[in-house]
């Protein structure tokens, strides 16, 4: 999941969520057997990535050498759709920074 994250990342993506978990740049993706855990909320499959960003650049990770086309080499099955209206979702928890401040 953290490569896909980070190929859509690089893809020029504003916006990520796996199966409605919001991805920020502090999110943790940790794994233990079939299950995810993202924001402390444990996920199963299937997972639903969403991201908002440019169509082309996103379509992009789908490329030969890819995670995705590693993924479907080892057998699991990705489908990709392109929609004009996508919904991520906002975050909800709290964000604790240690060294940013609020300008006014």
């Amino acid at each position: 999941m953290r490569d896909i994250v980070n190929e859509l990342n690089n893809a020029g993506a504003e916006a990520i969520s796996i199966n409605g978990q919001r991805i920020l740049g502090t999110t943790a993706i940790t794994c233990s057997g079939t299950v995810i855990t993202i924001n402390g909320v444990k996920l199963s499959s299937p997972f639903k990535i969403n991201a908002i960003g440019n169509p082309e650049s996103l379509s992009g990770i789908n490329r030969n050498g890819g995670c995705l086309d590693y993924m479907q080499d080892t057998g699991v099955i990705v489908n990709i759709e392109k929609a004009n209206n996508v919904t991520v979702e906002k975050y909800s928890g709290i964000i604790n920074s240690k060294y940013m401040k609020t300008v006014e």
